[in-house]
């Protein structure tokens, strides 16, 4: 694919949300394998974005703004859970592109053998002091309620192949974490290298060096709570039968496992492709 093509893609593929880039998210965001320079991309880039455009962004970047406050009261209570590694903003709110009317979409990563454990403790407290979406509700008609829809634990970081998309590449890179322990935030990333071939420039940007000895301290704290992790195995994967047969009537396009649920029941993935497809002539 050509740069040309490249930018036209990336464009398209943000049109598709109604949100217009400005020249340096299309150097961030573009779809393309390898790494390329700002100035590589000058020539493809308008100018100046028009009024409408900024008028546009403010609005959804106040509304993300907003609704990420909003969360961050959420993780007031939620920062003394054990077990979880990290929470972050995933969706429109992790992309800036919010409507005062969106919900706001969750991450959650635990720790080894406690997800299931540690899943209804948060569904109990957002229900108590805050607002949940359920299934049924529209997501644009959940004013700040929270959907926790995406849980992972340190031994599942990497998003299935089944799953791998340019669309599930963009919603692992612009994730905002407002809780991160143990650099889980950067493993996650490093666990999904895939997404470079995606968007090499927006992965590249996000992904810190690591060295040796860091490496070597997070292994070694690991490994000394390995044990006491391995004794909350039997009662995660209780907790896991009877989450899931709670589930399983209502179950769609879901997947669900001892390690992993993804919740999501819209992928954009199929739709984004026929868009691109027709818009681009691809």
């Amino acid at each position: 694919m050509s740069l040309q093509r490249a930018v036209s893609h990336t464009i398209s593929y943000a049109s598709f949300f109604r949100f217009p880039l400005l020249p340096a998210e299309i150097h961030r965001w573009l779809i393309y394998p390898r790494l390329v320079s700002h100035h590589k991309l000058e020539s493809f880039l308008s100018d100046q974005p028009t009024s409408s455009v900024l008028r546009l962004r403010a609005q959804t970047t106040y509304h993300s703004n907003q609704k990420t406050i909003h969360a961050q009261k959420l993780l007031k209570i939620l920062k003394y859970l054990p077990g979880l590694r990290l929470v972050a903003l995933t969706g429109s709110v992790a992309a800036n592109n919010a409507q005062k009317n969106d919900d706001i979409d969750l991450l959650f990563i635990t720790a080894p053998h406690t997800l299931w454990l540690v899943r209804p403790l948060v569904i109990v407290l957002i229900s108590l002091f805050f607002r949940r979406r359920h299934p049924q509700e529209d997501h644009t008609h959940a004013p700040d309620a929270f959907c926790p829809n995406l849980w992972l634990d340190t031994f599942s970081l990497a998003v299935p192949l089944t799953k791998r998309s340019l669309y599930t590449a963009h919603e692992v890179l612009q994730i905002k974490p407002l809780l991160d322990r143990g650099d889980t935030y950067q493993r996650f990333l490093q666990a999904n290298l895939w997404t470079k071939k995606y968007l090499a420039n927006a992965y590249t940007s996000l992904v810190l060096p690591t060295s040796r000895r860091h490496s070597d301290r997070v292994k070694r704290v690991e490994e000394s709570h390995s044990i006491i992790q391995l004794l909350f195995a039997p009662f995660n994967l209780i907790f896991f039968v009877f989450q899931f047969i709670y589930m399983y009537p209502k179950k769609t396009t879901e997947t669900v496992n001892p390690h992993a649920a993804f919740l999501h029941t819209t992928d954009f993935s199929g739709q984004l492709n026929r868009y691109l497809k027709r818009t681009n002539n691809i």
